[in-house]
């Protein structure tokens, strides 16, 4: 028992500084995009981008209606019930605490970093948009739900085939949340990756969490 603990607290040592690592670059990136306008390699990026094909109106429609904080919200919570009816009790109830969190935390960093969105004629704007530029909402919450999903198919005793579906349809949402944004010009580059930033920054502040928990009651 003694041995199981102290490899848990080692989890959870190296987990905690990879997350404050984390942490500190997605500060630093909100901090210069506060600052900044655009960062290099912004309007390069959304150029290139934007004259790409690929991903096109359509699917980039598609990715950004699943992807919202509202759909995410929704499919978190059916989650939340679906891990809590299999008897996963400590893994709901981290992962509702994070629900909770997620559209205050988004909410706030939008409003203290007050960066407006890409406009004409620097880009082709494709869509509308509703609030600041920074972190981008539409991966901001992908990234902390399927990334923590993601630590679950790793950490959790599910069957292996749950394990593999799960764990290669979070990798996926979380990166192909992240392109139409640009195509679509409601986004920098840069508001992307600080939207991955974030959402994974609290996924693993979760992470912690449960690990915590988990060490404790084993």
């Amino acid at each position: 028992m003694r041995v199981i603990y102290n490899v848990a607290v080692t989890r959870i040592s190296a987990f905690t500084a990879v997350w404050t690592a984390l942490l500190a670059g997605s500060v630093a990136l909100s901090v210069l995009a506060a600052q900044h306008e655009t960062l290099p390699g912004d309007t390069w990026i959304m150029s290139w981008a934007q004259d790409r094909a690929y991903p096109g109106e359509a699917l980039s429609d598609i990715v950004r209606a699943f992807t919202t904080t509202e759909v995410v919200l929704a499919t978190g919570a059916m989650i939340v019930v679906a891990l809590w009816l299999l008897g996963y009790r400590w893994e709901a109830g981290v992962l509702a605490v994070g629900l909770a969190v997620l559209p205050l935390l988004q909410a706030g960093l939008k409003e203290i970093v007050d960066r407006p969105r890409p406009m004409e004629p620097l880009v082709t704007l494709r869509t509308g948009f509703s609030s600041e530029s920074f972190p981008a909402g539409h991966v901001m919450s992908p990234a902390l739900l399927y990334g923590f999903l993601l630590y679950l198919t790793v950490s959790t005793p599910l069957p292996r085939v749950v394990r593999w579906l799960t764990g290669i349809w979070s990798v996926a949402v979380i990166v192909v949340a992240g392109p139409p944004n640009v195509w679509l010009g409601v986004h920098w580059p840069s508001d992307v990756l600080g939207g991955w930033a974030w959402g994974l920054v609290l996924a693993g502040a979760l992470a912690i969490v449960l690990e915590g928990g988990r060490a404790r009651y084993t």
